[in-house]
């Protein structure tokens, strides 16, 4: 054996090194990516909320052990972006099939008291000769009316009692105004309420019996009107109630969620309570706030 051959040639090149596994960051990315885009379509946004969080998990065990660095900080970024983009999207869903009932509702009241106004008596002349007999009827009809309207504004539920309408029962549990302290307390970020307003905080149950599961912001909306008539909804003001009612939570048949709901309602106003039930065909009721 000659010496040449002992030796390598000069500049020989060695093993070439182990490239580092990137399995877990592409896989962070993907998610991600897939949460980003799920998050802009209606309905299928729910997967995000799922899909989101884990792309970020995966993202940063990614970084930490190096599997991808660059694939799990993108992954982070677009799971993050993609289940806060779900859940504005859900809110902001909710807040326009809200608006557009509250407007089929106006429109079907202002066509019934336009039908009211053109009715007129077909007989003056009887109803002035039964004067008396008229009254006592009345008066009859009205108590009856009264007793049997309960749930409207003139006649609101009381605190504790329950509405249920389709898949939806609702418990108002109570009403607690001037909850600066409270609301403050929960969140560094709560911005203060509006001047001349002050935060209350509305407990309730809502409980589902439906045979397939859906979101509580998808069949309960809890709004307070004011004495005006002004309607003040969680979306005014958007606060963070301490141990807050979860609107996005999933119930299935018999499942139930409680919290609180934080509006800034107008200060001393004496107003009520409204509980929408339903999506498309929603009924409502009102309840005191004493």
């Amino acid at each position: 054996m000659t010496q040449q051959d002992m030796y390598p040639p000069a500049g020989a090149p060695g093993a070439p090194p182990e490239q580092p596994k990137k399995g877990l960051g592409i896989a962070a990315m993907v998610l991600g990516i897939i949460a980003l885009v799920f998050g802009f379509i209606p309905f299928i946004a729910t997967l995000s909320f799922f899909l989101g969080p884990l792309a970020v998990v995966l993202g940063i065990i990614a970084f930490i052990n190096r599997r991808g660095r660059g694939q799990g900080i993108a992954g982070v970024i677009t799971g993050a972006i993609g289940a806060i983009v779900a859940l504005i999207g859900f809110a902001l869903t909710g807040a326009f099939f809200a608006a557009v009932d509250e407007e089929v509702q106006n429109s079907e009241d202002t066509t019934n008291n336009s039908e009211e106004s053109e009715q007129a008596p077909e007989d003056d002349a009887a109803e002035t000769a039964d004067e008396a007999s008229s009254e006592d009827e009345s008066s009859t009809e009205e108590d009856t009316e009264a007793s049997g309207d309960a749930g409207s504004r003139d006649n609101p539920l009381q605190l504790g009692e329950t509405f249920e309408a389709g898949d939806w029962a609702v418990t108002i549990n109570s009403f607690t105004p001037n909850a600066a302290d409270e609301v403050a307390a929960e969140n560094q970020f709560n911005e203060p309420a509006p001047e001349g307003s002050a935060y209350a905080l509305i407990n309730a149950d809502v409980t589902y019996s439906g045979s397939e599961s859906e979101m509580v912001m998808m069949g309960v909306s809890i709004d307070y009107v004011t004495s005006s008539g002004e309607t003040v909804g969680a979306f005014d003001s958007m606060a963070v109630a301490p141990d807050a009612l979860d609107s996005s939570a999933e119930l299935f048949e018999g499942g139930s969620e409680s919290g609180n709901i934080a509006l800034a309602v107008p200060e001393d106003d004496d107003g009520v309570i409204r509980v929408q039930l339903g999506m498309l065909n929603q009924e409502d009721a009102f309840f005191a706030t004493e």
